[in-house]
């Protein structure tokens, strides 16, 4: 059975207790929503700009620290402060909620730090660098009460959000297989965070993630887990290929990597037809729909999705979802809203969906790596 996830405004029926929820309602309902972001790097800086597109969304705060980072950044958003210590940060009362954009193993530390303040947290992807982080992490948005979402925002494009609606009313009929693949070519150099196991490097949190979170966001968490990995000098993953198998009978053939520049698209094959987010699918702004069974494409020797894009396939359709900016707005927006809402998760990005996702890569990275055997 097809699992889409039910509120694709990302509202969500599971609320946190009417105390907290109505004090932070009363606090925010018509007003502007005040940012405080924890990091200052590109994709904090791609964030910061994105707001632009929200009415009455902005930056109240940044931290960093660096003095010097913080108030560049803070010149460059037009934010009112600049932090150099997180609780000080997490202690402004001007601080609705905090985005946390810093190196991947600092993502845990800092959330729950945020969570314990009583402040919502919405964290870049990944949401921690293993399962028992991201358990601890929601341990505290539970005795917090204050919302904890992954910043995982290819979720919320509209082009996904136009997949939902394609799936739900069945226009390709049962699926029966996901293919994907997004993998960008980086020479091995351990002075990048790619390839630093110490600030939580490596092709599958980077990049894979937004693989699986597309898959689970269909089926939910696997039955069945396989896979390799081939490791880079350092010790990290340097690729990870994953076979998925889920209990409606589907399964996901999905890859990623450092090792290569892939096709970077994500396809859905079903029993009427394909629908195919194009690439780079993690900001996708087009979808193709194949009205036309695809029969033996969608095995692991099948098309890629070069050729998919191609080939004159009849029935083939395409739909343009464009949008401004780096497309970081959508999570942002649906955040807000459920922090407004005072819901306790978020519907299209719930917590068990990022806990899934790390469980699958662990399962894979217990394994032997390819290139030592």
């Amino acid at each position: 059975m097809l699992r889409i996830q039910g509120a694709i405004d990302g509202g969500d029926p599971r609320r946190g207790n009417a105390g907290g929820r109505s004090a932070l309602r009363e606090k925010l309902q018509g007003q502007a929503f005040r940012w405080g972001v924890v990091g200052t790097g590109a994709i904090a800086r791609q964030f910061a700009a994105d707001l632009k597109y929200l009415p009455g969304a902005g930056v109240a705060a940044v931290c960093s620290r660096s003095a010097e980072s913080a108030e560049a950044f803070r010149k460059r958003t037009g934010a009112a402060k600049a932090y150099t210590l997180l609780d000080d940060m997490l202690a402004d009362q001007e601080v609705d909620a905090v985005y946390v954009a810093t190196p991947n193993i600092w993502h845990a530390q800092q959330a729950i730090a945020a969570l314990d303040a009583g402040k919502a947290a919405l964290v870049e992807k990944p949401l921690a660098t293993t399962v028992g982080e991201a358990e601890s992490m929601a341990a505290s948005a539970t005795k917090s009460g204050a919302l904890l979402m992954e910043g995982l925002w290819t979720r919320f494009l509209p082009a996904v959000t136009a997949v939902r609606t394609m799936l739900a009313q069945r226009a390709i009929g049962d699926i029966v297989r996901v293919k994907g693949e997004l993998a960008y070519f980086h020479a091995e150099n351990p002075a990048i965070r790619f390839f630093d196991p110490m600030l939580g490097g490596g092709a599958a949190l980077d990049l894979g993630v937004y693989l699986l979170s597309l898959a689970v966001d269909l089926f939910g968490a696997p039955e069945r887990v396989e896979g390799r990995w081939k490791a880079a000098r350092t010790g990290v993953d340097c690729r990870m290929d994953f076979h998925l198998s889920f209990s409606n009978g589907s399964d996901a053939a999905l890859s990623c990597g450092f090792d290569r520049d892939g096709d970077n698209a994500f396809t859905i094959f079903g029993t009427k037809g394909a629908i195919r987010l194009n690439p780079p699918f993690l900001k996708a702004q087009q979808v193709t729909l194949f009205s036309a069974p695809l029969r033996g494409f969608a095995g692991a020797g099948g098309l890629t999705g070069k050729a998919l894009a191609r080939l004159p396939f009849p029935g083939k359709t395409a739909k343009n979802h464009p949008f401004p900016g780096g497309g970081l707005q959508f999570e942002a927006e649906a955040f807000a809203r459920s922090v407004r809402q005072g819901a306790r998760q978020n519907g299209v990005m719930p917590l068990e969906d990022s806990i899934a996702v790390l469980k699958i890569i662990e399962a894979i990275k217990a394994l032997p790596p390819e290139n030592s055997r």
